[in-house]
């Protein structure tokens, strides 16, 4: 017979590792995304464009769609998941959703473009879904600086999925003629692929045995505990609550930032470079090589040195690459770029789930992270909003991002006086 404390022992492992795994899946999506995905809707569904618009406008607004949605749902179901303590279950859904959209986007004829974009949307939403109460969950098994460590655990693994769950996808495509399909068909099928790893590797946490984190004051329905919440972050004046205030609005800047920067080295990389597919492929394979180590190694700085340091150096980073990003001139400096910007990608991310993880108040780590994610999606509207205005100011591309130095530097003198 098993003493209690050894399964007790036992049942935790088993839900730390399943937690790490669901980085792992979920970065498979991620990556097909910003490959295969956008190659098949744009180069197979809409080759000449849609609805009379190019077909680079049709994707922009289909993921600006998604994020709309997700941000709408994502404070409600967060808010309900920690009145019923259902984030396990919430997780779960975010995760059919997403892979079912996937499925979907495989299944739809390609002369259905609405059924396309929905397709794109559902799968994207899902995985919003699942980032929150992927987050919302790591309070749960953890706590103090090893929640640094864990979280960065995660990235680092979800780096290592996502490229491999990238080189499965990319070599279904390029084995299409031994498969006997065309290319279209090819990269459906590797959707399907993408689909089932995500949903395989999600299933331990689907059943592990995560701690209950249902703390006292809920109140009676969803829309009053979202209300109480957001209310207390204005109303409290205690002392203890305002690291917790702190970290949650520097990491929405920082974040916010984090993703524009993202989307613009992306952007740079396709238009100025014009990098074809494979070449796009071998460049998120470099940075997800780089960023499984880097984030590793940050998060071993974060519980050797302590929080504050590491994500100095994080910060500090993402400014150095937007400041670099000024003088690049060839795809080798873009490489060399890349090779600098996933040092610190994984990093900065993990360090601000574990601050936010851990500073959130027991029982309410669900809407803390919905709310992580609108303020997230704001800032970066706000930071892609200003680079454009930049931009069409000055005709110069590197002019937009002072925008995004100018508010990383603001979230780290917000989350330097937090911690």
């Amino acid at each position: 017979m098993i003493a209690p404390s050894a399964a007790s022992d036992r049942d935790a492992d088993f839900a730390r590792l399943a937690w790490i795994l669901i980085d792992w899946a979920a970065s498979a999506f991620s990556t097909v995304l910003i490959t295969l995905v956008v190659a098949y809707v744009e180069k197979v569904v809409m080759p000449q464009g849609a609805w009379g618009m190019d077909a680079g406008v049709v994707w922009a607004w289909t993921l600006a769609a998604a994020m709309l949605v997700s941000a709408a749902l994502a404070p409600c179901a967060a808010a309900w998941a920690d009145r019923h303590d259902a984030h396990q279950r919430a997780l779960v859904v975010g995760t059919l959703l997403g892979a079912g959209g996937l499925v979907a986007l495989a299944a739809v004829p390609t002369e259905a473009r609405l059924a396309v974009v929905a397709s794109v949307i559902a799968a994207c939403i899902g995985f919003d879904i699942s980032q929150i109460f992927t987050g919302s969950l790591l309070q749960r098994i953890t706590g103090g600086r090893d929640t640094d460590r864990l979280s960065a655990q995660g990235f680092a693994a979800g780096y290592a999925g996502g490229a491999i769950a990238l080189i499965v996808a990319t070599s279904i495509v390029a084995a299409r003629d031994r498969l006997g399909l065309d290319a279209p068909a090819a990269l459906r099928l590797a959707f399907v692929v993408t689909a089932a790893w995500w949903l395989v590797f999600s299933l331990p946490a689907a059943v592990a045995r995560f701690a209950s984190g249902n703390g006292a004051g809920h109140a009676a329905n969803t829309g009053r505990e979202l209300l109480s919440f957001t209310r207390s972050l204005f109303d409290s004046q205690s002392v203890g609550d305002r690291p917790f205030r702190g970290v949650l609005a520097g990491a929405m800047l920082a974040l916010g930032g984090i993703q524009t920067a993202i989307a613009q080295f992306t952007s740079l990389a396709l238009q100025r470079f014009d990098l074809d597919g494979p070449a796009l492929v071998r460049l998120v394979l470099l940075v997800q090589a780089v960023a499984l180590p880097g984030a590793l190694g940050v998060g071993w700085m974060a519980t050797r040195f302590g929080r504050r340091p590491a994500t100095a150096i994080c910060l500090g980073g993402w400014i150095l690459v937007l400041v670099l990003a000024w003088f690049v001139r060839s795809p080798v400096d873009l490489h060399w770029l890349a090779v600098l910007l996933a040092l610190v990608l994984g990093g900065a991310q993990s360090l601000l789930r574990a601050a936010v993880a851990t500073l959130t108040p027991a029982g309410h780590s669900g809407i803390a992270f919905g709310l992580l994610q609108v303020g997230t999606k704001l800032a970066g509207f706000m930071a892609s909003l200003a680079f454009g205005a930049m931009l069409l100011a000055t005709g110069m591309p590197e002019a937009g991002l002072l925008a995004l130095i100018v508010q990383l530097v603001a979230a780290w003198w917000i989350i330097r006086r937090a911690v």
